[in-house]
């Protein structure tokens, strides 16, 4: 295996674990929404806190979700060309993304090192969503104690 296939390889095994971010955060997103959108017509108005925390959590959850998916389609993208017979070549991978509306034509002709830099952003955005969630559920936590 080449360097490029390697690095290729192990950038897709780290992006996989985007998938655990990502079910750490759906029941997440999940209850907030059904916070936002039950706790009202069940119980009455909520707290302040409760509520900003609940809608913080919620607006997270979306933009993690958002990030998942791209996570995953780069880290299928770099399983594909870490395992394909042929040589990396990035011009054909660019064409087809281009084609698709996924990468402008500013953007064609990156080196490995490039994309992948760009894709464990994305990834770190992932995880950075995940923690706001879990601050703010317990900054709601922490107020409701306090009231």
């Amino acid at each position: 295996m080449t360097a490029t296939r390697t690095l290729l390889a192990c950038a897709a095994a780290l992006l996989d674990q985007g998938r655990t971010v990502d079910r750490l955060s759906r029941p997440l997103t999940a209850a907030a929404l059904i916070g936002v959108l039950v706790y009202p017509a069940a119980i009455g108005q909520p707290p302040l806190a409760l509520a900003a925390a609940a809608i913080v959590v919620a607006l997270a959850g979306f933009a993690e979700s958002y990030l998942a998916i791209r996570t995953a389609f780069d880290a299928a993208l770099f399983h594909r060309l870490a395992s394909a017979p042929e040589p990396v070549d990035f011009g054909e991978i660019d064409q087809a993304l281009t084609k698709l509306g996924l990468l402008p034509a500013a953007k064609r002709g990156c080196a490995a090192d490039a994309r992948i830099a760009g894709a464990r952003r994305l990834m770190r955005l992932q995880v950075l969503a995940l923690l706001v969630q879990v601050f703010a559920i317990a900054g709601g936590a922490m107020a409701l104690m306090w009231r």
